[in-house]
């Protein structure tokens, strides 16, 4: 069954994972995703150093076209394709797309109905677009680095700002082609990783609790080794936690400060240590206090019953190798139109003939156009 995206094409001229991500997200639901890839490119980011299962691969339900923007006859191709497309999403440097050509204005020429969307990570006006810089920054200059008792800025656990912008460029793009949709234009849009950061609460300013300062919203190892969540906050549940492990006298406000608090901590990693993650399972739901398993490798991620019973996590095959390979599945449940796996990780360019030859290409012309390195 289709998704509920199917039909409309997006054209994906991203380098970086963000950005990618964001149109793989379509893609998962039925859009038609083609990522433009320059030849060579995936070998020398192995080269680089990068791991060789994701240097060169494409993204699962995503085409790819191998083509050489700065070569003689390459635009002729790639306004082809933007002709027929309805969204773009680009993820360069500021400028970069307008020295190449495919700028929103050169493809609005072609196609005025473009939804046209530039991911990067200042926006295209600001003191610091032209500032070369990754997650970290952002998160930095969002105020996301959360900080201590001894305000000392902590290192991220993971890259949110990464995360959110590529999730809100998946966003600005169906925003984009609703409004399409309603207004008969496309239009341009502009998405900056640290204004994104910026709109998506820190949280640390008010509550130190939500990172692990308090004992009752922290994680602790099992008897087995696993590791499982407590994460209770509202009062009634920390009431109940505390009964349940024998100490009613930690009932009450007071817990995260001072010695009772490290009086806590030492508790419950002794209490949790008792018995296996299974055990604890199986009791904290009985009691139904908050907390979850931690699941650190694929294996356990594979065996959690929620995952499971969710279809979590997709088994599909490396394109390299034929070897399985695990993703995440499909997060968002349509009932009439679910998302499917359409079509696996693939190399990068190996669509190339297909994705010419559905613009019209012939066998001779697309020969001619290899021989001329505008396609790999």
């Amino acid at each position: 069954m289709a998704g509920p995206l199917e039909g409309f094409r997006i054209i994906d001229v991203c380098r970086a994972g963000p950005g990618q991500l964001a149109t793989g997200l379509l893609a998962d639901y039925g859009a038609d995703v083609v990522t433009i890839v320059e030849p060579g490119h995936a070998e020398r980011r192995a080269a680089g150093g990068e791991v060789a299962e994701s240097a060169g691969i494409n993204r699962r339900n995503k085409q790819s076209l191998a083509l050489n923007l700065r070569a003689p006859g390459a635009l002729e191709v790639f306004f082809k394709l933007a002709h027929e497309a309805d969204g773009l999403l680009e993820s360069n440097r500021p400028g970069a797309v307008k020295r190449l050509g495919i700028d929103y204005s050169a493809i609005r020429s072609v196609n005025p109905g473009i939804v046209y969307c530039s991911l990067s990570g200042f926006g295209q006006k600001s003191p610091y677009s032209a500032i070369a810089a990754h997650d970290l920054s952002y998160q930095g200059i969002a105020g996301m680095l959360a900080l201590d008792k001894t305000d000392v800025p902590q290192f991220p656990p993971y890259n949110q700002a990464d995360m959110n912008a590529s999730w809100f460029g998946a966003m600005a793009l169906l925003m984009g082609l609703l409004g399409k949709s309603k207004i008969g234009e496309g239009q341009y849009i502009d998405v900056a990783f640290t204004d994104v950061a910026v709109t998506i609460p820190p949280g640390r300013m008010a509550d130190l609790g939500l990172q692990g300062h308090d004992p009752t919203y922290h994680v602790y190892e099992t008897a087995d080794g696993r590791y499982v969540t407590l994460s209770t906050r509202e009062p009634w549940f920390v009431e109940r936690l505390c009964r349940l492990v024998g100490r009613e006298d930690w009932i009450g406000p007071g817990r995260t400060e001072g010695p009772l608090r490290e009086e806590m901590f030492a508790f419950f990693r002794r209490y949790f240590l008792e018995k296996t993650l299974a055990e604890w399972t199986e009791i904290l739901a009985e009691n139904d206090i908050q907390f979850g398993p931690v699941n650190r490798t694929v294996d356990e991620m594979r065996s959690d019953p929620h995952l499971q019973s969710r279809d979590m996590v997709l088994e599909v095959q490396d394109p390299r190798t034929g070897a399985p390979r695990y993703e995440p599945g499909f997060a968002l449940k349509f009932a009439d139109t679910p998302a499917g796996l359409r079509w696996g990780p693939s190399i990068m360019g190996s669509d190339t003939n297909a994705i010419l030859g559905e613009l019209g290409y012939g066998e001779k012309e697309i020969d001619a156009l290899r021989q001329a390195s505008v396609v790999g």
